[in-house]
């Protein structure tokens, strides 16, 4: 059976309770949360595949029910960069929601990933039947921006190590082994670093005894308190400018950030 029917076939209760469990979809009306609802809209997408690309016209967010997805920005005037990863529970795409303007990024599969596809005038309708749920958008959007401003705040305060190690624990999330199909410049564009000093960091790791990483994309933790404690510690000692001269690309912002 061809992987995108074996989506769209199964699996809904299991996006069922997502939904029912979510700060914003929780408070739709029960009547777009049906079986055939989500076997239309349910998909499946392949390690590389895009959900969306950037500057094209927007009508839908996304709600990743599996998997991870890579935001790229920059691809218009530039190498793209990987500046978020998203994962179970995140959405993807809703910007554009409330100014129609096209898309900011790239959203990109970095793992088989299952999607929920939710059309704007889907959000819209229910916006307009539950004004409430405004309130529960803008809140999580001022999630989105303290963490994003805690992201900058430890971006001068931690060094690479430290920034890296948080990273790799994020994207674990418990798990101690993963497998990451990323490239090291695009983990490096992540905790803005060049990808000579990233590589540099990631073998320190390993040499620490607290990962280990086979085939560039499998990573294996070997020493989850470690990790932790290298995530946490803070380099309060160093001068600003020491703080600032390891960054060689553009700040990481936060890995739940949306576009």
């Amino acid at each position: 059976m061809d992987v995108l029917v074996w989506a769209q076939a199964g699996d809904e209760e299991n996006v069922l309770s997502l939904v029912r469990q979510h700060p914003v979809f929780s408070h739709f009306s029960e009547q777009f949360w049906t079986p055939h609802f989500i076997r239309h809209n349910l998909m499946l997408y392949r390690r590389g595949e895009l959900l969306y690309e950037i500057d094209k016209v927007a009508d839908a967010c996304y709600l990743i029910c599996s998997g991870r997805v890579g935001l790229l920005a920059g691809g218009t005037w530039g190498r793209p960069t990987m500046f978020a990863i998203k994962s179970r529970g995140n959405v993807v795409g809703d910007l554009s929601l409330f100014d129609n303007a096209p898309r900011t990024s790239t959203a990109r599969a970095l793992e088989p990933s299952l999607a929920l596809t939710l059309p704007y005038d889907v959000v819209r309708a229910n916006l307009t039947d539950n004004p409430a749920i405004a309130c529960r958008i803008l809140s999580a959007y001022a999630t989105r921006i303290r963490a994003s401003d805690q992201r900058l705040i430890e971006a001068l305060n931690l060094d690479l190590i430290n920034r890296l190690a948080r990273l790799l624990l994020e994207i674990a999330q418990g798990l101690t082994e993963f497998e990451l199909d990323v490239t090291q410049e695009e983990i490096a564009s992540l905790v803005g670093a060049s990808r000579e000093r990233t590589n540099k960091a990631l073998a320190t790791l390993q040499r620490s005894g607290a990962l280990t990483i086979h085939r560039h994309r499998v990573y294996r933790i070997l020493d989850a308190e470690k990790l932790a404690d290298l995530a946490l510690q803070w380099s309060d000692d160093r001068a600003p400018t020491e703080r600032l001269s390891d960054q060689s690309g553009p700040v990481g912002p936060d890995l739940v950030q949306s576009s």
